[in-house]
């Protein structure tokens, strides 16, 4: 098939990433893929050299572009519904026109929440064009689309043993209000003796100041990010791809949701950690709530200085359930093969509209 990826890049990295990451494991499946898209300075930090042999890249915000010249395409993918007045490039509406009876298809944000069960794989069609827009929505249930994860090394699939004794190694990617600080002044506040911390700054922060201990480590192309998480014991990370990335790791995990201005984040971090810590001792689920929370800053929750060292008590059964929750991610929907089940069964998307 030749398929079309529709990306307008409003969250910096997250809506590049995982685009990204989709049009390459569609091309390496044989699918001519070409990745519609709006920041090609992003994309080139993402993706440095050629990523595969099916797959093309382009910058839609060229005054040359056309959507005629991409004819014909077997199917059109909307990652996160980004196509709004909010961006400045409209490329979105071209395609549509020049594809008008392509199946398009809007892959939303990932959630846990029990309601995108019932929306999964709806339709909603215009009023005005007939045009029939698909929902798919990426999960954590047998009913959802679940995650992308055809892409995974399998090298990296195995269960690797903490040996605390010998040190702990922390990968730290957040947004910049997280209370990263506070992390490295526990790891400058331990007695001597002690077993040694190595923290790895994913992204350095506007305070430029050094720590011992802490690696800034610079940016990694995409190919190689799996590589990196599976270097460290415990993961902090953030936004959506490094978060199901670190969730295949199956190493344990400090998830900072994007924040809304609604506060719709703090359910979405409540519904998922609801599914993740289910096999948790009640003692051990606190604890890492607790840490979620504060690391999230929460309103009501908890200074991360004194969640953090109660956390890491339980950091042997951490591991053991990231183990089991990465063995059912494996075992349930993998996102691509469920795009392309879902297209293998579709007709035109443009509907005729009958007489009134």
């Amino acid at each position: 098939m030749r398929i079309g990826i529709v990306c307008k890049v409003i969250d910096n990295y997250g809506d590049a990433g995982f685009s990204l990451r989709l049009a390459k494991a569609l091309a390496a499946q044989g699918h001519e893929t070409i990745l519609f898209h709006d920041d090609p300075a992003i994309f080139s930090a993402l993706c440095p050299n050629n990523p595969a042999e099916a797959l093309t890249l382009i910058d839609a915000t060229q005054e040359n572009f056309s959507a005629s010249e991409f004819k014909p395409l077997d199917l059109l993918l909307e990652p996160f519904g980004t196509s709004s007045e909010q961006t400045g490039h409209r490329f979105d509406q071209d395609l549509k026109e020049q594809h008008a009876d392509t199946p398009w298809l809007v892959i939303d944000y990932l959630s846990a929440e029990d309601w995108i069960e019932s929306f999964h794989l709806g339709n909603s069609i215009s009023p005005s064009s007939g045009h029939k827009t698909s929902y798919f929505y990426p999960g954590f249930t047998n009913r959802t689309g679940g995650l992308l994860h055809c892409d995974f090394p399998a090298r990296l699939r195995h269960n690797r043993q903490l040996k605390l004794e010998e040190g702990l190694r922390l990968f730290v990617f957040s947004y910049p209000d997280a209370p990263w600080q506070k992390l490295i002044e526990w790891t400058e506040q331990r007695a001597s003796g002690e077993p040694p911390v190595a923290i790895g700054l994913a992204a350095k922060q506007s305070d430029n100041a050094e720590f011992s201990g802490v690696s800034w480590l610079p940016f990694c192309s995409q190919n190689e990010f799996d590589d990196l998480l599976a270097q460290y014991d415990v993961l902090f990370v953030r936004g959506e791809d490094s978060f199901v990335r670190a969730q295949l790791a199956g190493l344990p995990l400090i998830w900072q949701i994007y924040a809304t201005g609604d506060n719709a984040h703090e359910k979405k971090l409540a519904n998922f950690f609801k599914r993740y810590s289910a096999g948790l001792s009640p003692e051990c689920a606190t604890s890492l709530w607790n840490c979620w929370a504060s690391w999230n800053n929460l309103q009501g929750s908890q200074d991360f200085s004194d969640t953090w060292p109660v956390l890491l008590l339980h950091l042997n059964e951490l591991h053991t359930n990231a183990i089991r929750w990465r063995d059912h991610l494996f075992k349930g929907p993998e996102l691509v093969k469920e795009v392309l089940t879902w297209r293998a069964v579709q007709t035109p998307t443009l509907i005729e509209k009958t007489d009134l």
